[in-house]
């Protein structure tokens, strides 16, 4: 369960848009603010996608949280969709409390 600022929600049961990353690869890097990495992950999950670690050419999708460093760098230079924290959340259709 999330306790990043004072919300409180749990990744399992929170609704999501459960075709958001349909089919799609998605790596998660930097520092998120409304929740931890590993929710993030379980949220792809739950939404159709498969979250990984790293970039390849296999990569559908990157998430750049704060200071995303250099798979931010790699994932552009291969023309890779990338979005922030708040376009995340946006494309699961997620409600934080």
């Amino acid at each position: 369960m999330s306790e990043k600022g004072t919300a409180q929600w749990d990744c399992e049961t929170i609704p999501v848009c459960i075709d958001a990353f349909a089919d799609l690869t998605v790596v998660i890097t930097g520092k998120l603010e409304k929740m931890e990495r590993k929710e993030a992950e379980r949220l792809v999950e739950r939404a159709g996608g498969n979250a990984v670690g790293s970039i390849s050419g296999k990569t559908d999708l990157l998430v750049a949280g704060d200071k995303a460093g250099s798979k931010l760098t790699k994932a552009k230079e291969m023309g890779i969709e990338v979005i922030d924290e708040a376009g995340f959340i946006s494309r699961l259709e997620l409600v934080l409390p």
